[in-house]
């Protein structure tokens, strides 16, 4: 079952979801609606709904995660399978790390939530280096053993989804503040 919006909103109240992650989401969300809708537009098959029911979930497990040191993707995929929202239990559990090249291959959501998890620092849309910047001010520090080469190979992946998203939109990467506006969940 892909939840809707509303289910997406009961789930964050039912697992304690701070404002702060709640807002994070929805931006999130934003951004993969806007996506999804002009990727469908351009003639790829890409599901709106479970695109930004994925972006609603993405972080479901975040918070609590901060206190047990768990995996919040993980986490988020084992809530999202427990609720029944099978359809987008791998786009939660792939919202950080995409875990199969996939950028070659066809369009899906797991990259759109996944991009536009890396345009929004907390409530603010940001471009991707931005991010990817204030990802390793914030939490290097804090995980000395992450692998530097591989978060830089997660960068350059997630830029290379960018690329290849825009191929198809009619609008810039830059452009996104200004079309989001608009969206409505």
């Amino acid at each position: 079952m892909i939840p809707g919006v509303n289910k997406c909103y009961q789930m964050m109240d039912k697992y304690n979801m701070p404002a702060h992650i709640r807002t994070h989401s929805i931006v999130v969300a934003r951004i993969a609606r806007l996506l999804a809708f002009h990727i469908n537009a351009s003639g790829i098959d890409i599901s709106i709904e479970k695109a930004v029911s994925g972006a609603l979930m993405h972080d479901i497990a975040k918070f609590s995660c901060i206190k047990t040191h768990e995996d919040h993707c993980q986490k988020g995929k084992e809530i999202c399978e427990h609720e029944g929202f099978h359809e987008i239990s791998d786009i939660v559990d792939e919202h950080v790390v995409l875990k199969h090249s996939i950028v070659d291959h066809e369009y899906n959501e797991k990259e759109i939530v996944n991009y536009a998890d890396k345009r929004v620092l907390h409530d603010k849309i940001v471009s991707v280096q931005e991010r990817m910047d204030d990802i390793m001010v914030r939490y290097l520090p804090k995980f000395p053993d992450i692998d530097i080469k591989r978060f830089h190979h997660h960068h350059d992946i997630c830029k290379r989804v960018e690329k290849k998203l825009f191929a198809r939109l009619h609008f810039l990467p830059q452009d996104i503040p200004e079309y989001v506006t608009h969206i409505v969940l």
